[in-house]
């Protein structure tokens, strides 16, 4: 597997499955744009918010001020990433 890195910092993962152990997020809203990730968790924790739907967007105070580094998840292959522990779920409020 290739190894990806945040599309902000910059900082190195070496597999998708290690980064969805480790907390990566793979997209952010930033007004009503959204954009590729994927953002290692230290970023997410100082530059995200959850909004209302669950969703990570871009704090207010820095939107227009982050530059993003090309996402890499776009470009990978199903065969790149193993899903088989992920659970989703969905909660009706």
């Amino acid at each position: 597997m290739q190894p990806m890195r945040c599309a902000i910092c910059g900082i190195e993962i070496d597999s998708p499955d290690k980064a969805i152990l480790e907390d990566w997020v793979p997209y952010v809203m930033e007004g009503e744009e959204e954009q590729e990730g994927p953002f290692c968790a230290p970023c997410a924790e100082v530059l995200f918010e959850l909004n209302e739907d669950g969703e990570f967007v871009l704090k207010k105070e820095y939107r227009g001020k982050v530059i993003f580094l090309d996402g890499e998840f776009e470009y990978m292959d199903e065969d790149d990433y193993d899903l088989a522990g992920i659970v989703l779920e969905y909660c009706d409020n």
